[in-house]
């Protein structure tokens, strides 16, 4: 029986000890944050570093690793894929080009994808009832070798989720080791918004130029934006 415990998301592992091994473990997405970021000085405040979107992004979810050593290759001339790794049984499958590729040229990073393995996850996720997951790629870590598709996924009833990974070479050796992220999973709430489009009124004119007001009055990466966000905690408007 599931324990479907109200405000938890739960990543149950199939194996046995794997989630005694820490590089295998699901972590928040902030413990992935790329190192590109982490090394840009702090003291700069003309940075995106200052920018409160980026940590904020990356502050998002729970990533998911990879849980053993795997080795892809695919030969677009030949139509031929392998793969190989290091615990066998655990082993990637593949998406057949005609399900998508034929139709499709797809590109993440500026670099065309050939074909799509698909990772047997050993994780399955549980999150309450109407709670779903967004399935993102490490959008920041800038991979040309290989990407992983975005989806959404019903985990209150499938608990499920194997990664389809976009190659992007061909006749490539790729190797992704125990511990590389694959894909970050936000946790959402399933409920529509009525949705509206309309010109701004002389209440929004208020409301808009306040907030400027807010940013355009402190120095950039004093942290303006992170008043705003308190003020908003606080219900202060």
């Amino acid at each position: 029986m599931f324990d479907n415990k109200k405000d938890i998301i739960q990543f149950v592992s199939t194996i046995d000890g794997l989630e005694n091994i820490e590089e295998c473990r699901p972590k928040p997405a902030k413990f992935y944050m790329p190192e590109w970021f982490k090394n840009i000085p702090s003291k700069d405040p003309n940075t995106v570093k200052k920018c409160p979107s980026f940590p904020d992004f990356f502050s998002q979810g729970y990533v998911v690793p990879m849980w053993v050593d795997t080795r892809i290759i695919y030969n677009k001339e030949l139509d031929h894929w392998g793969q190989e790794s290091s615990i066998p049984g655990l082993d990637m499958t593949f998406h057949q080009n005609s399900q998508l590729i034929d139709y499709v040229s797809p590109y993440f990073n500026g670099v065309q994808g050939n074909f799509v393995f698909k990772a047997n996850s050993p994780w399955r996720i549980i999150t309450p009832p109407g709670w779903s997951v967004l399935q993102l790629p490490m959008f920041y870590n800038f991979n040309q070798k290989w990407s992983v598709f975005p989806g959404i996924i019903d985990t209150d009833t499938i608990h499920e989720a194997n990664q389809q990974i976009l190659y992007h070479g061909d006749n490539e050796l790729i190797t992704i080791n125990r511990g590389e992220p694959l894909a970050v999973y936000i946790p959402f709430k399933r409920k529509r918004l009525n949705f509206s489009v309309r010109g701004q009124t002389e209440k929004d004119k208020k409301l808009f130029r306040v907030d400027d007001l807010k940013i355009a009055g402190k120095f950039i990466g004093s942290g303006a934006y992170r008043a705003m966000q308190r003020d908003r905690d606080n219900n202060v408007r």
